[in-house]
Parts: structure tokens; sequence; C-alpha cells
């Protein structure tokens, strides 16, 4: 999600000289993309380095930490630099102030208490994979909003003053900037979650269920988020009927478990799932942002472009439904009054929907594209 940022200002696609970012900001946008990029990279470079050298006895959880801190720093302090073209001054400062200081709280917190103070607790091997498939979720949610953001940013870099582009803006720097702040709360998890290496199974029990509560209130923070960006992007470059419709993908994917559980039995076998994967999610967004970035930017909307954004939108949602019935957590948070077998079931259906309005949305993309031809 950084990479289209550097790509921009090297081929000077972003005015460096213009009177949006002013002076000195191209230099500090360049240097903080950079630093951001190679942040990101070296804590698995540094992981399998010292992987390969064993006898050196360096712990890689200091290491890792300072470069997961250092990464989110730069990232919430290169959304703030981008943020200029189209978030007001007052907005960018006060978001990214907010999250530096979350960013801040936590790493003192967890390097000073829950470092020294764990008393031999540790996570169990669920509690990482529960905390894995969501920091997973949180990473691609983050990293697709981020590319829109870096895309309306970019694309209208020389326009100010437009409402749509402004609203659509401000509520994507802060959710990417609070994306990334629970991305490194999951990074760097609480240790009042952990359980003793001889604890009970009711103390593992409870453990797991408050990872399983964590995860989910995270992962629903950034879906909530996903789905709002998506409402208002409708609202304004369509009719409010048609806009609604974007509610229609998490209203069918969860409905359905209450509909299974009254009116079907139980009568097939639990089995683990992986959770769905978001590459078709992230490459329909990519689609969905590219035209309504150009909707927004030229102010006119076809019926085929409206019809396009609906069912981008509705695949974009089917396919976070898909993804968040599939993880565990949402399994094991509804195990009380849904089985496994019913949200595996949900999980198909909301598969199914999602490969569907890609293929409508495709065809209607391709349409787009040999009408604008002239073909």
């Amino acid at each position: 999600m950084i990479c289209p940022v550097l790509l921009a200002l090297a081929l000077n696609i972003v005015d460096l000289n213009g009177k949006v970012y002013g002076h000195g900001v191209p230099f500090a946008m360049i240097t903080m993309a950079g630093l951001t990029l190679m942040t990101g990279i070296c804590p698995l470079l540094v992981c399998c380095f010292l992987e390969g050298f064993p006898g050196w006895g360096v712990s890689l959880a200091p290491v890792t930490t300072i470069l997961a801190t250092l990464s989110s720093c730069c990232l919430v302090v290169l959304a703030c630099l981008i943020a200029q073209s189209i978030v007001s001054k007052f907005i960018f400062i006060t978001i990214g102030v907010i999250c530096g200081i979350l960013l801040l709280v936590r790493i003192v917190s967890y390097s000073v208490y829950d470092r020294r103070n764990n008393d031999g607790r540790e996570y169990t091997i669920y509690m990482h994979n529960v905390l894995d498939e969501s920091h997973e979720f949180l990473i691609g949610v983050t990293g697709i909003l981020f590319l829109g953001f870096e895309g309306l940013a970019l694309d209208g870099h020389g326009q100010t003053g437009h409402n749509i582009r402004e609203l659509v803006g401000c509520i994507s720097f802060i959710i990417c900037t609070f994306g990334v702040c629970l991305m490194f709360l999951e990074m760097t998890p609480p240790q009042w979650f952990a359980v003793h290496r001889h604890g009970s199974n009711e103390e593992r029990t409870e453990g797991e269920q408050q990872i399983v509560c964590l995860t989910l209130i995270l992962d629903c923070i950034m879906a909530v988020g996903i789905f709002v960006l998506l409402l208002v992007v409708m609202l304004k470059l369509t009719s409010p009927k048609v806009a609604l419709w974007v509610l229609l993908p998490p209203a069918v994917s969860f409905g359905q478990l209450l509909v299974q559980v009254v009116l079907m039995e139980n009568t097939e076998v639990e089995q683990e799932s992986s959770p769905a994967s978001l590459e078709l999610t992230k490459a329909t967004f990519t689609g969905f942002l590219a035209v309504s970035i150009t909707t927004i930017s030229s102010t006119s909307s076809s019926n085929l472009t409206g019809s396009f954004l609906l069912l981008s939108s509705m695949a974009i949602g089917f396919g976070l439904s898909w993804r968040l019935l599939s993880q565990a957590n949402i399994r094991r948070g509804l195990s009380s009054c849904v089985s496994s077998a019913h949200v595996a079931s949900a999980a198909k259906v909301a598969s199914f929907c999602t490969h569907l309005c890609i293929v409508i949305s495709t065809i209607l993309f391709v349409a787009m594209a040999c009408n604008a031809s002239g073909k």
C-alpha cells in the first residue's frame, strides 16, 4: 500500500511544487514512504536471519517490536502527509496526534508492564491462530482503504473545495489511521489475556474466549468502517434507494444464520476450515475505487457506471462477510447459539454471492470499457 505513493512521486504524477503540498512536504513524503516500506519488510528479514543463527541468543521479540512500532508510526505520519490535499488541517493534525498518543501508550505499556510482568503467562496456540487470522483481516482491510485514500489524494491533488472528495477522504483517513492502531494492538496483544503454562482448562477457555471477543470487536469495527465508506460513496454517486443495497450482503450473510437455526437441523459434521482469502475482495475494491474516484472527479455518472458501482460494492460486502464467517473467532463467538456447521453453510452462501457479483460486475466493467473506447 506504500508503493503507489513512491510510484506517483517518481513518475511526477503529483505536482511537487504545487500549492497543495508546499515546500519540503514532497521530500518528507518520499522519505516517509520509503522508510515505512523498509520498516515494514525488515521484521520478516530479521526473523529469517536470526532463525538461521540460533546460537547468537538474540531475542526476536524486542527487535520486531521496535520495528513494528516504527513501521506503524511511519504509516500514520505518511497518511497525515497525504491527507493534506483532501482533508482539512485541523482534522489530519487531530487524528494524527490521537493515533500517535495511542501508539505511544500501547508500546510503553507493552514494554514496561506486559514484557516484565508476564509471571509465566503465555498465549495458547489457539489464541495465536485467532490473532493471526484477525490481524490478516485488519491488514487486508486497512491496505484496501489506504490504496483508495492514496488514489483519491493523488488523482485530485490539484483540486480543492470538492465536498464529495473531502468527505470520502476524511472517512478513509480516519479509518486508515485507526486501522493501523488496531493492527499494532494485535501485534502487541495485552498480556492479561494470557494464561499460565500449567493453568487449568477453565482458565484457558476463559482466556481464549476473551481473545475471541477482542478480535471480534476489532474486526467488526473495521468491517463497519468499510460499509460506512461504501454507503457514503454510493449515496453521493447514486440515489438513496440504490445506495441502501450496500447493506444487503451483511444482512443476507448473517441473517441466514437465524433461518438455519430455526428451520434446519444440524446434521453435518463440524469441520475446521481456513479463513477465506481477501484477494478477490481487494481486486474488486480496486475496481470500485478506480471507477468511483473517476466519477467523483468528473461529477458525472451513467446508468452503466452506477450499476457497476452497486454490483462491485455488493461483491465487496459479500466478500467481507465470507471472510468473517470463515474465521475461527466467529465460529467460537457464535458457538453458544449457532453450530459451526451452520456458520460454514452461511460462509458458502456468502462465497457464492461474492463470486456471482464479481462475475456480473466484471461484465459491466468490460461494457464500460467498450463504451468508453467507442466499440
